[in-house]
C-alpha cells in the first residue's frame, strides 16, 4: 500500500513508532500559522531543485498541501533543538509527493529539504530525521569547540592539573562482553579546547535498533564512513596515550564502561590496551558522574550526562554524539569544581579513612580540590 493510500492519522502513528529517541510528533493537516504562506511561496522552488524528477511541475502550477505533520526534538529542559515538517504536496494535475523540511534553531536557518517518492515508508522519514540531526549535531559541536578555542569559557587553572583528555564512545549496546565500539571520540583541553577527534568504526556486526535510536548510527552510515576496527582503534589509542603520557588527566562520564569496551576490543583485535600504551598497570580516571553521585547520592534522573549538564551548566547539554558527550563531560566537571569545590574539599578535611592530605587555606581564601580528591570521589 502506498503512502497516499493511508490516512494521515495512520501514517502519523507509523512515524511515532519509528521516530528516533527525543523526537515527538503532532498533526497539522490544515496549517493556519504564519509560516504556512512562507512554505507555499518556497515549496515550488524546493521541489524543482530537489531532484530531476520534479519536472512534472508545469509553469505557473501551484502546489498545495494535502496534509502535514510537525516534529520537534527537545533538550532535557524542554527547549527545542530541531524542528521538521513532513507532509504531502498536491498539484492541480493530481501529482502528489511527500516532502520534509528540516530546521535547526542554531545551525542553518534556511533548513534542509528532501523529497520522497509516494511509496517511501515511515521508517525512511524517521531515518532521514535521525541522520540529519546527527550531521547537524556534529556541525554544531565542531563550531562550538572552534569558537571556545578562540574565546575560552573556563578560567585558567580551573582544574588541578595541566590539561584533561575527555574520552567517550558510542557502542552497539551495554554489554562489555558482547557489544562493540562504533565511535570513539576524545577532547584535549586546558582552559580551552585544544585538540579533538571523532572516528566511526565499522565493527562488521549489525547495529541494533535500540542503539540506533540513541546514537543515530546505523549500518549504512558505518559501511559508508566507518573505519577498519583494528586500524582505527590502534591509531586513536596511540594518540590518546601520547597525550596522557604528556601529563593530561583522563576524564570520562561513566568511564568504566567505555574503558571496559575498549579493552575488550583490544583483546578482540590483538591490540595493546590503553593502559599498557600509557605505561601504567591501570588507568586513573576523573568521572564527573561518579563525583556528583559521591557528593549527592544517585538522585533519580540526575545520573545521566545530559541531566547533569543541565543541572551544573545550563545550556551545555550533550549533543548526542561521542564528541558532544566529551564536551558536555568537560563542562559538567568544570561546573562541579566551580559550584561544589567547598563541598568536595570538606569530604577530605575531617579525620577519617579518606583523609590523605590536610590543606591549609588562608582566611578568606576559597579552598580548592586537588587531583587526589577528584580521583577518590571517582572511585579511581
Amino acid at each position: 500500500m502506498s503512502t497516499f493510500d493511508r490516512q494521515p492519522e495512520a501514517l502519523m502513528q507509523e512515524l511515532i513508532e519509528a521516530l528516533p529517541q527525543g523526537w515527538n510528533c503532532s498533526s497539522d493537516y490544515a496549517p493556519t500559522d504564519s509560516s504556512a504562506e512562507w512554505y507555499e511561496l518556497n515549496m515550488r522552488e524546493w521541489v524543482r531543485d530537489a531532484q530531476p524528477q520534479a519536472v512534472h511541475l508545469r509553469p505557473g502550477e501551484k502546489i498545495v498541501y494535502d496534509w502535514r505533520l510537525t516534529f520537534a526534538r527537545e533538550r532535557e529542559d524542554g527547549l527545542p533543538i530541531d524542528g521538521a515538517v513532513v507532509g504531502a504536496l498536491r498539484s492541480p494535475g493530481g501529482t502528489r509527493r511527500l516532502f520534509v523540511h528540516y530546521h535547526n534553531m542554531d545551525a542553518d536557518p534556511a533548513g534542509l529539504f528532501r523529497r520522497w517518492s509516494d511509496h517511501a515508508p515511515a521508517r525512511g522519514i524517521a531515518h532521514w530525521l535521525q541522520q540529519t540531526a546527527r550531521a547537524t549535531d556534529l556541525e554544531l559541536i565542531e563550531r562550538t569547540l572552534t569558537e571556545e578555542r578562540k574565546d575560552p569559557p573556563l578560567r585558567k587553572n580551573w582544574f588541578p592539573g595541566p590539561s584533561v583528555l575527555v574520552l567517550d564512545t558510542e557502542t552497539t549496546g551495554l554489554s562489555t562482553n558482547r557489544d562493540r565500539v562504533v565511535e570513539v571520540a576524545w577532547l584535549l583541553a586546558d582552559h580551552a579546547p585544544q585538540q579533538w577527534r571523532s572516528d566511526l568504526i565499522n565493527p562488521g556486526v549489525p547495529m541494533p535498533a535500540s542503539a540506533y535510536a540513541v546514537n543515530g548510527i546505523d549500518d549504512s552510515l558505518l559501511r559508508a564512513e566507518g573505519g577498519d576496527p583494528a586500524k582505527t582503534l590502534d591509531d586513536a589509542l596511540d594518540t590518546i596515550a601520547e597525550h596522557l603520557r604528556d601529563g593530561a588527566v583522563l576524564v570520562g562520564a561513566n568511564a568504566e564502561f567505555d574503558l571496559s569496551l575498549l579493552d575488550a576490543e583490544c583483546r578482540r583485535h590483538s591490540l595493546r590496551p590503553l593502559a599498557a600504551r600509557v605505561g601504567v598497570e591501570y588507568l586513573k580516571v576523573v568521572d564527573p558522574i561518579r563525583i556528583h553521585q559521591s557528593l549527592f547520592g544517585a538522585r533519580k534522573g540526575h545520573s545521566t550526562l545530559p541531566a547533569l549538564a543541565e543541572l551544573h551548566v545550563p545550556g551545555a547539554a550533550g549533543l548526542h554524539t561521542a564528541l558532544g558527550d566529551c564536551y558536555a563531560a568537560l563542562h559538567v566537571l568544570a561546573g562541579l569544581l566551580s559550584q561544589e569545590c567547598e563541598r568536595i574539599v570538606r569530604r577530605f578535611t575531617a579525620d577519617g579513612p579518606n583523609r590523605r592530605t590536610t590543606d591549609e587555606h588562608a582566611p578568606g581564601v576559597r579552598p580548592r580540590p586537588v587531583l587526589h580528591h577528584l580521583l577518590a570521589l571517582s572511585g579511581s
